[in-house]
Parts: C-alpha cells; structure tokens; sequence
C-alpha cells in the first residue's frame, strides 16, 4: 500500500527533475541594459539634448538671477533716499518677482524632467520590444538583466547584437 507520504515525495522529485531538465535544454542569456541605454545611438541622442537643453535653461536661470539681484542691489542703495513706505512697496514687489521666478524655476525643471523620463520610456518600451522579437527570432526562452548574473558565458551575452538591432531600428528619439 502506498501512502500519500511516499506519492508526493515522488511526485516534488519529478517536479524538481523535469524542471532541471528543462533549464539544461535552454540556456539563460542576458543583456547588460545600462549599456544598451548608454551606448545605443538613440540613447546617446537623449543625453545631449538633454545636455542642450539642461544649458540653455541654467542660462535662462541665470539671467533671471541676476536682474533680480540688480533689483535688490537697487533697493538696497535706494534705502536711504526713498521713504519707509516706498521701499516696503519696492521690497514687497521684489518679493513677488522672486516667488514668480521660483515657480518659473520650478516649473521649466519639472518640464525637463517630464521631456527625459518620458524619452526614456519610449527607449526602454522600444527595447522590450526588440529583445522580444530577437528571443521569439532565435527561439529564446530566458533573457535576463546583466546586473543579475554573477558568473556567465560570454556567448550568452546578448547586448552587443541587441545594440546592433537597437541602433539600426532606432536612431534618435526627440524631447516632446
């Protein structure tokens, strides 16, 4: 008489062997993919327009720095001419301005912001995608991030023929 003890030792036994198996016929590969962002043509065009662009609005920033320190400096010298209550109008008007640029400010980096995460989401969504293609195309059944490997095969490194792919499919992808 066989117990139910003994049927499902085999049966975790069977489970364990037939899923080793299955893991020997199909290799993991892997793709390192910082590198494919980094290094793919597409990627490398959102770091310099994000580059061009994060320079062009600290020269806004700066401008407007420096007309409302001009302002201050104008107040500060004007103090001991003008009446108490023109320079609380002065300081208070000032005040404004540097709340309408701190929003400003706040507002053109936000949208910087915005501009590069959604770049890179059209990136990493086209990546996907071409990772998915190639593994169906060569029959692959496991392709994991590089970051989690500790010891790996070289020819089971997918990223330079996936940057290949990456580069000939994708060439710029421009700020919105």
């Amino acid at each position: 008489m066989i117990t139910n003890r003994f049927l499902k030792l085999i049966s975790i036994i069977f489970i364990l062997t037939y899923s080793n198996i299955t893991l020997a016929n199909n290799p993991i590969y892997f793709v390192d993919i910082n590198f494919l962002i980094n290094n793919s043509l597409a990627g490398k065009s959102i770091s310099n327009q994000l580059e061009t662009k994060n320079l062009l609005l600290q020269k806004k920033l700066t401008k407007l720095e420096l007309a409302l320190k001009d302002v201050e400096q104008n107040i500060k010298s004007q103090k001991n001419i003008l009446s108490e209550d023109e320079i609380n109008k002065k300081i208070q008007s000032f005040n404004k301005e540097v709340e309408i640029y701190k929003g400003e400010r706040k507002k053109l980096i936000n949208n910087l912001t915005k501009s590069k995460n959604l770049a890179q989401k059209e990136l990493n969504t086209s990546l996907i995608k071409i990772i998915s293609a190639y593994s169906n195309k060569e029959g692959i059944s496991y392709i994991i991030h590089k970051q989690s490997i500790i010891i790996g095969k070289t020819e089971l490194d997918l990223t330079k023929k996936i940057l290949k792919i990456l580069d000939s499919e994708i060439k710029n992808i421009t700020f919105k």
